[in-house]
């Protein structure tokens, strides 16, 4: 099993009526892409329409809350945002700052919607990491961030019944 998940992708829910849209920053885009790519595959071998995978960018990490509200706001029939962003470790604490209003941000989006916003803005020490973090294999964030939506949006149709 890749990445430490509890399980293989193979056996994620399947979510077909699911309406996802993933969003990313600008910043580091060869990694940023890489991980929404690798989200959007994981997405369809999930039976995720392709009409139903809207993907956006934004200029930065700190602006992909207000981005997770906006479409949100714009169209209801979204189930779950994933969000992509790589945070590099600077000499001053701005990174810290970016990623504690990136958390704080989801989780005020969260809250207000009800719906899941999965958020795998990294923080990495050295460009390096992010590219561990977005290769072509099971450490790819973009798996992660499936997996999460898929068990989510499973688990929010058993509750409703």
């Amino acid at each position: 099993m890749g990445a430490g998940l509890p399980k293989h992708p193979e056996q994620f829910h399947k979510i077909p009526n699911a309406r996802i849209a993933i969003i990313g920053s600008s910043w580091h885009s060869d990694c940023v892409g890489a991980m929404i790519n690798r989200a959007q595959k994981e997405l369809l071998a999930l039976d995720v329409k392709p009409e139903n995978i809207l993907i956006h960018t934004v200029p930065g990490s700190l602006e992909l809350p207000f981005a997770a509200r906006t479409l949100f706001e714009q169209d209801p029939r979204i189930d779950a945002i994933l969000a992509f962003g790589v945070v590099l470790e600077g000499i001053t604490s701005h990174d810290e700052m970016v990623l504690n209003g990136v958390f704080q941000g989801f989780a005020n989006v969260t809250e207000r919607f009800g719906k899941p916003v999965i958020n795998e803005v990294i923080g990495v020490a050295s460009i390096e990491d992010a590219h561990k973090r977005s290769g072509d294999d099971m450490m790819n964030k973009g798996v992660e961030a499936v997996y999460a939506a898929s068990e989510l949006l499973h688990w929010i149709d058993q509750v409703k019944g």
